[in-house]
């Protein structure tokens, strides 16, 4: 008897988050959806339900994810966030994938690589963290005459990730204020200039065309705590930058993760459940094929079974057990995460953030498309 834990990735839901986000921000020409870490587990076959709802370009890690996305959509524009080594240009040029430009040094690396073909390029403007990017106005003034400069290359944007929301600190200004001392000079110079998800939460900035979405688009939107102290940091925010713009988009959570009974043992007070757990009472317990390996362990606290809350008992690299009564059975159903048992009370449990969980989930799990209007062949 085979049992499994499953990642049910929905496409209609997809689909509905894709068209309410390109429809309520439609007034940035680019939109564009962040695809790092294979689709944030979700795998990059999805990209196809996106670009035909409004999605019309997609930022990539790897150049590998990258041409994985150019053998399923041969026309999406592609841009690769990571370094791509001078062996790997010539993919790019030959796949139509515009590569990130973090540095001058790197840049002269390209300038290396002799070809006929046109290479696209972006610049990415540090965000003032000190991680990756241009620093400086002088050091872009020299990045951007060096591609002017050359045959073959073609500047096609600018871009930056922003870390922080700006909803209950100022760092959003800082940074939003950095970029553009940094790149005020080609702001009105066609290209593309597009900021990540906190852009949702402020006004439009006239300069910026692109709108990149990540998780929100898969309907895990940032968590914005609705307490006094909260509410407290958001109004000084506003009394001194304006009034924010939180979204008024309801998104769906577009995946599901379920698990099976894959055994029931009785199990006799003062008895050792798995490694870790010595039973209280006599107990019934139920084993699960889904454990460390898989991004979930005890720290969950519990599962959906039945319509009921099951407390975890303990958890070992590829099952937890948990305590059940005598109506569960072999095969039933186990809900880890949808809709009723969210996401964000999740992560409320581990005490960290949606981009960390969705990491750790992404690995081993099986995933099936669900609610398909066509099928979508799996190159995975």
């Amino acid at each position: 008897m085979k049992f499994e834990t499953v990642m049910e990735i929905d496409l209609k839901k997809l689909k509905y988050n894709t068209e309410l986000l390109c429809k309520s921000y439609g007034d940035y020409e680019y939109k564009i959806v962040d695809l790092k870490d294979n689709a944030h587990g979700l795998g990059l076959k999805i990209i196809n339900e996106m670009n035909k709802y409004g999605i019309n370009y997609c930022l990539v890690g790897s150049l590998k994810d990258a041409l994985e996305i150019r053998k399923i959509n041969k026309d999406i524009d592609i841009l690769v966030n990571y370094y791509v080594t001078k062996e790997e240009i010539y993919d790019c040029i030959n796949n139509n994938v515009t590569i990130t430009i973090q540095s001058d040094e790197y840049l002269d690396e390209i300038l290396s690589v002799e070809h006929k073909d046109n290479l696209n390029v972006q610049i990415l403007i540090d965000n003032g963290s000190n991680l990756l990017g241009i620093k400086t106005s002088n050091e872009l003034d020299k990045i951007i005459d060096k591609i002017n400069n050359v045959k073959n290359i073609t500047l096609t944007g600018i871009y930056t990730d922003i870390t922080t929301l700006g909803v209950i600190d100022e760092n959003y200004y800082k940074e939003v204020n950095n970029f553009y001392k940094i790149a005020k000079k080609y702001l009105n110079k066609d290209l593309m200039i597009h900021f990540n998800e906190p852009i949702m939460y402020h006004t439009k900035l006239k300069y910026v065309n692109g709108i990149r979405f990540d998780l929100s688009i898969l309907g895990i939107e940032e968590n914005i705590a609705d307490d006094f102290f909260t509410n407290r940091k958001i109004k000084a925010v506003e009394k001194k930058y304006g009034c924010l713009e939180f979204p008024e988009v309801d998104l769906q959570l577009v995946f599901n993760i379920t698990s099976e009974v894959m055994n029931i043992s009785k199990v006799p007070k003062g008895t050792m459940v798995g490694r870790n757990y010595m039973a209280k009472e006599d107990v019934l317990v139920a084993t699960l094929p889904i454990g460390h390996k898989d991004g979930i362990t005890k720290a969950i606290k519990f599962v959906g079974i039945n319509g009921f809350k099951r407390e975890i008992l303990t958890d070992d690299i590829d099952k937890i057990i948990v305590a059940i009564d005598e109506s569960i059975k072999l095969k039933d159903k186990v809900y880890i995460i949808n809709e009723e048992r969210d996401v964000y009370s999740i992560l409320k449990e581990l005490h960290t953030n949606r981009y960390y969980l969705m990491s750790i989930l992404n690995r081993n799990l099986t995933r099936v498309y669900i609610n398909q209007e066509e099928n979508i062949a799996s190159i995975l």
